[in-house]
């Protein structure tokens, strides 16, 4: 292949170099915005907002501790357990993906509310 028969554009090596460098820049963008509004938002809380602790139950068999934040017997928040010291060595329970979506499912409106009968 000749130099005149390369295709002129962009190359490999540029593109390699673009595209590290613009997730770089979403990646640091991204990063400052949600957590500064949650750390925000945790900060400000309505007196007619309680904290209940409560516990996982996901089939997991881990029980991991859980923060609910209850307004109108209604969960609004659901965050892990993020008392105590998270330094090297104690062992500090957080609750995964799977505890943290419980709101959902407690709210959710196709959620079986009593005991079904068999049939048949």
């Amino acid at each position: 292949m000749s130099k005149n028969d390369r295709m002129v554009g962009i190359s490999r090596r540029t593109l390699v170099k673009s595209t590290a460098i613009g997730s770089l820049a979403l990646a640091a963008g991204g990063f400052s915005l949600p957590f500064t509004l949650r750390n925000a938002a945790a900060a400000v809380q309505q007196a007619s907002e309680k904290v209940i602790w409560g516990a996982c139950s996901v089939n997991c068999g881990s029980r991991c501790a859980l923060r609910l934040h209850v307004k109108d017997n209604e969960v609004t928040w659901v965050e892990t357990d993020n008392t105590g010291s998270d330094e090297y060595g104690n062992h500090q329970v957080r609750a995964c993906l799977r505890g943290r979506s419980i709101r959902r499912r407690i709210n959710h409106p196709d959620r079986l509310n009593y005991p079904m009968k068999r049939v048949g």
